[in-house]
């Protein structure tokens, strides 16, 4: 809360003291002053967060210190943007040379100072001063009266570090099994697969009811994702209804998952039309729906979508969680209701423990008892148990740490309706200030909003929570990292090297949240109806619905900070009168709003660091002036197809770190000016255009040492000189984590001197290569690419004979995609050398997937498979689909401990599969019968995805 803003604050001041403050002379007592006063109110925050819960004239306090503090941040906003204009000015009158830092600075404090010698317009000069020093001078009262209340409180003081070392920790447990519902699992899924004695055709509707935090998400999780249930239904879908109930919004969510079109198209549908289209493809069907967190009792909202679904086969399941009973008797569904009760102690003492000593910590029976003694505070609520089990788990393992907790007088506190809202506060007041701040960001995201890493990450650096000038990604991840094994976040979703990259917050989780920045966050669904919002707020998510558009009241705020807009209608939103009047926004989310293009005025949000204009596939151009964005971090373009060029100013963008093009399959090329930008870092599609003198050639990619995560390089066959494809020096890219080489057309002999040139650096964990026409593609710069876990071919219908891939000592997935010419794949594939009995074929590989093999019939093992070479020892899943012709499996697949083998669409092959598997010991096999949902189909899905 405040706390966590005036730490941000004062981590701007300090450096600002220290390297600038010289410059300002006139404010220089000013700023002084308003830092020691900030550092000496920021003494007593700790203890003033704790009282605000019970005091609301704590509340009202803390509200006008976080607005002071607010206006502060806006000042030195104000500076560090006039620098960085300064610097881009001299930059264009030098030509690129770099000025003096000196001199740069003295032409800055010019702007404040009035000189003789100026050929500027001096009553602007004066003008700027007198605006800054004001400014100042106002903050600092404001600041005093601040002070002088504070005394009345009597606060404990407990000064604020700037960052503490936080005690080292392992990678966080997401607990994967349900703990103690062994029984209430077996009884829904009873229920489930139940075939009822009424002969009617449609669906019966099976209610979990509890209380938040008690596990009914999870237990529906668990159940859905049995193999059982899986092999039962098709199709399963999921969706999350949560309060308000909007029955359109729901009907989207289950259109998408039974993919009956587009989700850009299906946004846009008519309520009637959904409904159509979803009795459609029910029709018949045993289908399994979840709808999660389900609050509205109004049977007029449920009944359309009833309705729609009374199509379903026999035997058609619909799955609901809900905290209120009156939603099963609503749905007429009491009679199936099951009523989730508390975990026992014991249970919940196991969850605790889990995460408690997950460092290895010695459970000496001193501390047990004190953890038992928390335990029995949770009052059965396994969310409660994660939470304090994490909290534990940052704390020393000593009697004072664990005491701490045991007896903190946030239990006495009876403010909350959520008990489990206690827990949390307390993992929340162990947070540094940095997670915290952090952490209270994540109101921004709308309830059960999938939140990419990347994304967050780079949400806080617009935001100020991050210093630039430091290795501001590590720290976002070690942030992030922490705040995981709080088990504040969950749901998470690992790429093919195993980094999390993506995750969600229960939804308690996201209220509390919501609690702690109430009147700094509004985040709320508006149907064109008129309706007051919160102005205070200086964050805004807002959901349109029915024709609704921005509100007016967004429009004057000179304070706004964030705005996430999402759009539901099928009109396009306009944010003219936004840029015309809101020029302090650092964050602007805007993705899927049907724009049909940028205002020309979008220069004048000057403070913008984040501009998220992706999935708008009507946008076709972006005005130069956006290149005027001194500020703007992080460009998000993803999906936009219908883009063909970028700005060619693009390259003046010199704060920019991060740009988004995956998915924009209609540029033309990347402008020359951007490799000026030397410090990116975040560059996902690169797209080689045959102008080489207005768009980028692989040899600008030199310059461009700074990026990582991922990288497709798009038309490399265009490339005719395979020296001049290796000057972009891939190899020198140390942070790239992710690489899609996507050739389109070129020869063989061609494809393989490009391939053999366009070496990674060996700190690569992810390849894809595409469209390849080479006989082979085992480059020899292949074999040093020790840490690569994930390697993708897909149409490499050249590829004759398969590399000896198994000398890959890390590859942990490897997937092979439509590769015609492919008749044959030998023992040399394995890599095994011969006479060598010590190397491990495959040594880590755990998932094999072969597609659309369409000339494939013979696959060898090794020599009759009596090598002494172990072979994929840990291969745990092998899919085959798409291979008509392949007869037969090699033998050593007998000794892999196979949990997960699917043959689909062999028509040969699916007859002999158990021949060559221990069956006793897979999990689960599927065929071209089995219905899977949908869930896990990938077919011919491999070329939108980037590794």
């Amino acid at each position: 809360m405040a706390e966590a803003l005036i730490s941000a604050v004062l981590d701007q001041l300090v450096p600002f003291l220290a390297e600038q403050l010289s410059l300002v002379t006139d404010a220089e007592n000013e700023f002084r002053s308003f830092t020691s006063t900030l550092e000496a109110i920021g003494a007593v925050l700790k203890d003033a967060d704790r009282k605000q819960v019970q005091d609301a004239s704590v509340k009202r306090w803390l509200d006008q210190l976080k607005d002071v503090s607010y206006d502060m941040d806006a000042v030195l906003d104000e500076w560090n943007t006039k620098l960085g204009e300064e610097e881009s000015e001299a930059e264009a009158q030098e030509e690129g040379k770099k000025a003096e830092k000196a001199i740069l600075l003295k032409k800055l404090v010019c702007c404040f100072l009035p000189s003789s010698s100026s050929h500027s317009n001096p009553i602007k000069q004066v003008g700027v001063r007198y605006h800054v020093a004001s400014r100042i001078k106002e903050l600092n009262e404001r600041l005093d009266r601040i002070a002088i209340e504070k005394k009345r409180y009597k606060f404990v003081e407990n000064p604020i570090a700037i960052e503490h070392v936080q005690r080292e920790t392992t990678s966080f447990k997401d607990i994967s099994e349900v703990c103690g519902r062994d029984v209430e699992k077996q009884i829904v899924i009873d229920k489930l697969l139940c075939e009822s004695n009424k002969a009617q055709k449609g669906f019966e509707v099976i209610p979990i009811v509890g209380m938040g935090g008690i596990g009914k998400t999870t237990l529906a999780q668990f159940v859905y994702n049995d193999d059982v249930v899986i092999n039962h239904f098709n199709p399963r879908i999921w969706v999350c209804a949560s309060d308000p109930f909007d029955v359109v919004m729901v009907a989207k969510a289950i259109a998408q998952a039974l993919k009956v079109g587009d989700a850009n198209v299906i946004a846009h549908w008519t309520f009637q039309t959904l409904l159509g289209r979803i009795d459609e493809a029910i029709d018949g069907k045993k289908f399994f729906l979840v709808v999660d967190d389900v609050w509205t009792d109004d049977h007029r909202k449920w009944e359309p979508l009833e309705e729609a679904l009374r199509k379903g086969g026999l035997g058609s399941r619909i799955l609901v969680t809900t905290r209120k009973t009156e939603v099963a008797e609503m749905m007429r569904a009491k009679s199936n209701m099951i009523t989730l009760a508390g975990l026992s102690e014991e249970v919940c003492w196991t969850i605790f423990s889990r995460l408690a000593f997950s460092n290895g910590d010695k459970r000496d029976e001193e501390l047990e008892q004190i953890g038992r003694q928390i335990v029995q505070k949770c009052k059965g609520l396994p969310l409660a148990a994660k939470t304090l089990g994490s909290l534990m788990s940052f704390k020393e393992p000593t009697r004072e740490d664990w005491n701490y907790v045991l007896k903190s007088e946030l239990w006495e506190l009876k403010k909350f309706e959520e008990e489990v809202f206690i827990p949390l506060m307390l993992s929340y007041y162990d947070l540094p200030p940095l997670e915290k701040r952090c952490f209270l960001f994540c109101s921004y995201f709308p309830k059960d909003h999938s939140i990419r890493r990347d994304d967050l990450i780079q949400l806080w650096l617009s935001q100020g929570y991050l210093s630039s000038k430091r290795n501001y990604w590590e720290q976002g991840l070690v942030c992030f990292r922490n705040l995981a094994k709080r088990s504040l976040f969950q749901d998470f979703v690992a790429v093919n090297n195993g980094d999390i990259w993506r995750c969600k917050m229960h939804d308690i989780v996201h209220d509390f949240a919501l609690f702690l920045t109430e009147n700094e966050f509004c985040n709320m669904k508006l149907n064109g109806e008129e309706i007051e919002i919160n102005k205070k707020a200086r964050h805004y998510t807002l959901l349109l619905e029915n024709q609704a558009q921005l509100p007016s009241q967004v429009y004057p705020k000179k304070n706004l900070r964030a705005l996430f807009v999402q759009n539901m209608c099928s009109s396009p939103l306009s944010f003219e009168s936004l840029s015309n009047s809101t020029s302090s926004i650092k964050t602007l989310t805007l993705s899927g709003c049907e724009l049909t293009h940028v205002p020309e005025n979008i220069d004048k949000l000057i403070y913008l660091r984040y501009l998220n204009l992706s999935n708008n596939t009507k946008l076709s151009i972006l005005p130069e002036t956006l290149c005027n964005l001194v500020n703007l971090q992080t460009l998000k373009l993803d999906r936009c197809s219908h883009i063909r060029r970028l700005p060619k100013g693009i390259g003046k963008l010199a704060s920019l770190r991060h740009l988004h093009l995956s998915g924009t399959t209609n540029l033309e090329g990347n402008p020359k000016s951007l490799r000026e930008l030397t410090n990116l870092q975040t560059l996902d599609w690169f797209q080689l255009a045959p102008d080489e003198k207005e768009a980028m050639t692989l040899q600008d990619l030199n310059q461009l040492n700074s990026l990582r995560g991922s990288i497709s390089i798009c038309d490399i066959g265009k490339v005719e000189d395979a020296s001049e494809a290796e000057k972009a020096q891939l190899k020198n890219k140390e942070h790239l984590d992710a690489l899609s080489l996507r050739f389109g057309e070129s020869g063989d002999k061609q494809a393989t001197a490009l391939l053999e040139v366009l070496q990674p650096h060996p700190n690569l964990k992810s390849l894809q290569i595409y469209a390849y026409f080479g006989t082979t593609a085992f480059p020899s710069w292949m074999i040093s690419l020790v840490n690569l876990k994930s390697l993708v071919l897909l149409s490499c219908h050249g590829c004759e004979v398969l590399p000896p891939f198994g000398k890959l000592q890390s590859l942990e997935s490897l997937v092979m995609v439509l590769m015609v010419k492919l008749e044959r794949v030998g023992g040399e594939f394995l890599g095994i050398e011969s006479h060598a009995h010590t190397t491990i074929s495959f040594p880590k590989l755990k998932r094999l997937r072969f597609e659309g093999l369409e000339n494939w019939k013979e696959w060898e093992g090794s020599r009759e498979d009596s090598s002494l070479t172990p072979i994929m020892p840990c291969l745990s899943s092998l899919e085959i689909e798409y291979c008509d012709k392949l007869e037969a499996l090699p033998n050593f697949l007998r000794k892999t401990p196979l949990k997960n083998l699917s043959i689909r669409y062999c028509q040969i092959l699916e007859k002999k599969r158990l021949e060559y598997v221990n069956v006793e010991e897979v999990v689960k096999i599927l065929t071209s019968e089995s219905g899977d949902g949908g869930e896990n189909a990938e077919t011919w899905r491999h070329e939108e995805r980037l590794v």
